[in-house]
């Protein structure tokens, strides 16, 4: 998909006035080409900045998650067009006090998303890990080859490669209970986000009043559910 300013610059009309812009220079006055690029700037401009465009491509250029974060990421992601579809029917001044919800929305979305890629590199390596080895039946292989050894030398050996497979299986471990608390913390999220949507839509009928009386509840809520996700940024670089 073309980004947004590409696309304004291939716009039909937008091809339309800058060729005009040139015959026009070209076979009448030389000074209503500057004119004609500038006017062609400003439909470029306004075109790039169509917030729809802009949210169409930001989707478009999500790479997939892993499965076990991806199907909680399309109803945050859906929750966020829901949001954007509302307030683009709504009256302009229900609109403007519900604008900051979309926003903090917006930076929401940015978050669960690289949430989800950081979590999406350590689910992967957690299937991988356990799909080929059995670190467990190793371990055991292992505490009956030191109780079998008579060189010392051996013994010590196999005492090395039993603490590395210890740390190996406290690392798995830390790594699936931090994935699990994210899986939780994005369910819990996720229907979070279905409340939100079904406020936003109630105070879109309410009226512009109620919606900016109710607007810094939503905010707040919001702007917690961020912070969660960033300490949880924060704990997954520790791993």
């Amino acid at each position: 998909m073309r980004s947004p300013l590409l696309t304004a610059i291939f716009h039909p009309l937008n091809i339309v006035m800058a060729g005009l812009a040139a015959f026009a220079g070209l076979v009448s006055a030389w000074w209503l080409f500057p004119v004609g690029v500038l006017f062609w700037g400003l439909m470029v401009f306004n075109v790039a900045r169509d917030q729809s465009l802009r949210l169409n491509y930001a989707m478009q250029q999500r790479a997939p998650l892993a499965p076990r974060f991806q199907r909680y990421f399309d109803r945050i992601e859906r929750a966020q067009v829901g949001i954007f579809n509302t307030l683009a029917s709504s009256p302009a001044a229900t609109r403007r006090a519900l604008q900051p919800v979309r926003d903090e929305v917006d930076v929401l979305a940015k978050e669960v998303y690289a949430l989800c890629q950081r979590m999406s590199i350590l689910e992967n390596y957690r299937v991988v890990s356990q799909s080929h080895t059995n670190l467990t039946t190793d371990l055991e292989h292992i505490d009956a080859a030191i109780a079998r050894a008579e060189d010392d030398a051996v013994r010590r050996d196999y005492e090395e490669s039993r603490q590395a497979l210890l740390e190996r299986l406290a690392k798995l471990q830390a790594v699936s209970t931090q994935l699990e608390r994210v899986e939780a913390q994005l369910m819990s999220l996720a229907n979070e986000m279905d409340s939100i949507v079904t406020e936003v839509v109630r105070l879109q009928a309410a009226g512009a009043d109620s919606a900016a009386a109710f607007v810094p509840e939503l905010l707040t809520r919001l702007h917690q559910e961020t912070l969660q996700l960033q300490i949880f940024e924060q704990e997954a670089t520790r791993l």
